[in-house]
């Protein structure tokens, strides 16, 4: 992955101008110093200006897009030779750049891993330029290979990296980050219990705790908010989302163990004037998201995004007493501004938002005669989270070196959380603050670059778990270094961190990536490194508080570290006349130190404890994605685990993580955009339960959970600038029947609510409207 910063090329070696017209949008993150709104493009001068004046005062515009696949390249870098003027292309590929103040000038090109190119322009030219650039490597003719659906293998990125599209977003049956993978097998997703309508993800076999979850580079995800965050972010807000598996770079943070999931934010600057989003489903949930953009200067504009959850049902389906569901109120607002200018990006970010939700024991169960007992003290579910962001950045490009550039970057947190779980209480506090300073530079003839920088994280914990208290401050500085080595189409990423965490000691991360290109559409990658986190697991670990199991912690719990281990292959091609992308990535995750949650030692306790032997991920992930027709596009996707961990001295197989897991989905597209349709299974293997062998026959589950597979699907027609939908999910409606262990005595000491391994609610079907005023429209009535 690019760090947050920008840099532009002078080597005018090599350099072609060819003029296309891109077809396809690259889709990256919006980062400090990246990317520039197009100016207006044509200026009124009275007749008596002389030509000089008019060229010195004109703006010119382009846009950048590759050779090889008419793929635009945002974050190119253009500026004019022997001047200190350059600009960097948008999202979109486009570039806005002043006049160099005298004809002819030389417009000089360029891109990470592409040839730099050169264009001798000897007047202002009067319509946009379209600059054309070659792969750093010449291969023979090949085949071109679009994108085929929402989801697109990266093939240019140092990582093994998904991009997840709003196209493929929307398939999703709505409306929070952890409903966005139902199509996309790399990461999987559960409740992580039968009673709080808490989720939880897996990515390479582990618990999405090992994975980073950030947004647009800054953490995001993590502490108080790693068992409620997935729910706390509505999906409408999302714009992409980069799945990159295996170590994370050294540039963007020491976390990424097993992966980094970014999650890029919608562009104020080109986001309709309102946008409007409507969700109910067959079960009662009510959602509905407005956004409101504005521009507030020529570069600069305004996105208010709001949302909205109410579900008021008591829901049984499987007739346990308890809801499926806890009933839920939230409420989800963030303010963003951005303005962008030829010297660099500037953005700030407010959010704030409160979840409420009220579950346990059904009001109807109290009427049956195995419930009764409990009518005058009924099992409840209470959570509550408050939770205030705010975040921003700031790029600056070097006035007179334009290879040069700064990124900076920060985010403050505040959440407060309560829960009870019948008489478990948990109260926590987290305040955190972040913030880092990247430096990078283009070196030699403008192919390799380095980049360094420091970062900072602050954090306070103050938690309270029945009778117990724990608190504790880390404040860990940071300095990492990174350079970029391109060689005829080897690309080697070497870099390394040092971290000073005040609470659990000093850390150093090397992490390499290799990647090279036997062709534009062929590429192998390897990756290792080392990675770090601190845990919390009282809220990590569902079973704390959704069950009567006792606590244990034996010794003192440090920090979690482990080694990954990565090989990827993508090759796109054309094969009986259809166009095909074939990935396959192979991982390793090995632990050097790990807190363990053993639910194996007694069905009545959980104990945490630090790793006394071996635990380590294997994962072995194939993806097949073809063009069966203009309209109908197929996505395979496989996923092999073997995820183990030492418990009191046994190597065993990790609990509730299946060892196969498989996805078919097909989506369908008319020539016109007017219908959309896609379906989706998704298939899980058996896997390991933790044992209850010792508890009595009537509250033991089986040794192994069944495999087991589920089928969504969706249908929108599109009518101008509305879309309506209809779905379902789960539909055919396959239930893990017993989710509680001792439902009808939630106070005794075999209650448990945590053995999910398998859907918690049958079919749901839902339907929702989406409607946007379009800027262009809107501008083209508001004009003289």
């Amino acid at each position: 992955m690019r760090s947050g910063v920008l840099h532009t090329n002078r080597n005018p070696d090599n350099m072609q101008l060819e003029r296309r017209t891109s077809r396809k949008r690259r889709v990256l993150c919006e980062r400090p110093g990246a990317g520039f709104q197009l100016e207006r493009r044509t200026f009124l001068f009275a007749l008596a200006a002389s030509a000089w004046t008019v060229a010195g005062a004109q703006t010119i515009t382009g846009r950048v897009t590759s050779v090889i696949d008419a793929e635009v390249l945002p974050g190119a870098n253009v500026f004019w030779l022997g001047t200190s003027i350059g600009a960097a292309t948008d999202v979109n590929g486009a570039f806005t750049i002043a006049s160099p103040g005298q004809w002819p000038a030389t417009l000089i090109t360029s891109f990470v891993g592409y040839k730099p190119d050169t264009l001798v322009l000897r007047g202002a030219p009067s319509t946009t330029l379209q600059i054309k650039l070659r792969w750093a490597v010449e291969m023979g003719p090949v085949e071109i290979v679009d994108r085929v659906s929402g989801t697109r293998l990266d093939s240019r990125s140092i990582t093994s990296t998904e991009i997840i599209g709003q196209k493929e977003l929307k398939r999703a049956a709505c409306c929070d980050l952890s409903e966005s993978f139902e199509t996309n097998a790399t990461v999987d997703v559960n409740y992580s219990d039968a009673i709080s309508g808490t989720k939880t993800i897996r990515m390479l076999g582990l618990d999405g705790r090992y994975a980073q979850i950030s947004m647009e580079n800054l953490p995001f995800i993590r502490g108080l908010s790693t068992s409620y965050g997935l729910t706390l972010v509505p999906g409408t807000w999302i714009k992409d989302i980069n799945l990159s598996k295996g170590i994370g770079t050294a540039v963007n943070g020491p976390n990424a163990m097993t992966g980094q999931i970014d999650l890029c934010l919608l562009d104020p600057l080109s986001e309709p004037p309102v946008f409007v989003n409507l969700y109910g489903n067959s079960q009662g949930r009510m959602e509905a998201n407005v956004h409101l953009a504005q521009k507030t200067g020529a570069n600069s504009g305004n996105l208010l995004l709001l949302h909205g959850n109410l579900f008021q049902q008591d829901m049984d389906q499987n007739n346990d007493g308890f809801m499926d569901a806890p009933r839920t109120r939230r409420f989800n607002v963030m303010d963003r501004w951005m303005r962008r200018t030829e010297r660099g990006m500037s953005q700030l970010a407010v959010r704030y938002v409160v979840d409420e939700r009220i579950g346990g024991q059904t009001a109807m169960s109290m009427g049956d005669p195995e419930h009764a007992h409990h009518a005058a003290d009924p099992y409840t579910v209470d959570i509550r989270n408050e939770m205030v962001d705010v975040f921003g950045k700031q790029g600056f490009i070097f006035k007179k070196d334009p290879s040069k550039s700064v990124g900076i970057m920060f985010a403050a947190r505040r959440h407060d959380a309560a829960s009870r779980f019948g008489r478990r209480d948990y109260t926590g506090l987290q305040e955190s603050f972040y913030a880092s300073a990247v430096y990078q530079m283009l070196v030699g003839k403008g192919s390799d670059q380095l980049k360094a920088g420091l970062s900072f994280q602050y954090d306070g914990f103050d938690e309270a778990f029945m009778d117990s208290s724990f608190a504790r401050i880390e404040r860990m500085p940071g300095v990492f270094a990174e350079y970029t080595l391109q060689r005829n189409g080897l690309t080697v990423v070497g870099g390394l961190r040092a971290d000073a965490n005040s609470y659990y000691g000093n850390t150093v991360s090397p992490r390499i990536h290799v990647k090279y290109d036997f062709g534009p559409l062929t590429h192998m990658r390897l990756s290792a490194g080392h990675g770090f986190r601190s845990a919390n697991p009282l809220v990590e670990n569902a079973t704390v508080l959704a069950s009567s199991r006792r606590v244990v912690t034996e010794g003192r719990l440090g920090m979690e570290r482990s080694w990954n281990f990565g090989a990827s292959f993508l090759h796109k091609f054309k094969w009986l006349d259809r166009k095909w992308a074939f990935g396959v990535d192979l991982y390793r995750t090995e632990f050097l130190s790990q807190i363990v949650t053993d639910l194996d030692r007694d069905p009545r306790t959980v104990a945490f404890y630090m790793l006394d032997g071996r635990s380590f991920a294997n994962s072995l992930l194939t993806d097949v994605q073809v063009e069966i027709t203009r309209s109908i596009d197929l996505k395979l996707s496989h996923r092999w685990y073997d995820v183990r961990t030492t418990y009191d001295g046994v190597l065993r197989e990790r609990p509730f993580t299946p060892q196969h897991r498989g996805m078919v989905s097909v989506a369908y597209e008319d020539p016109k955009d007017h219908w959309r349709f896609d379906v989706t299974l998704n298939i899980f293997g058996e896997g390991r339960i933790p044992g209850t062998e010792a508890s009595p026959e009537a509250f033991r589950m089986p040794a192994r959970s069944p495999a087991y597979s589920t089928v969504h699907a969706q249908l929108t027609r599109i009518i101008g600038t509305w879309e309506v939908y209809l779905g379902g999910e789960n539909i055919t409606s396959t239930l893990q029947h017993q989710q509680i262990i001792a439902p009808h005595d939630p106070f005794g000491p075999y209650f448990d609510a945590s053995m999910i391994w398998g859907p918690t609610n049958k079919a749901m079907i839902y339907a929702g409207v989406r409607f946007q005023i379009d800027r262009k429209k809107n501008n083209e009535k508001t004009e003289p």
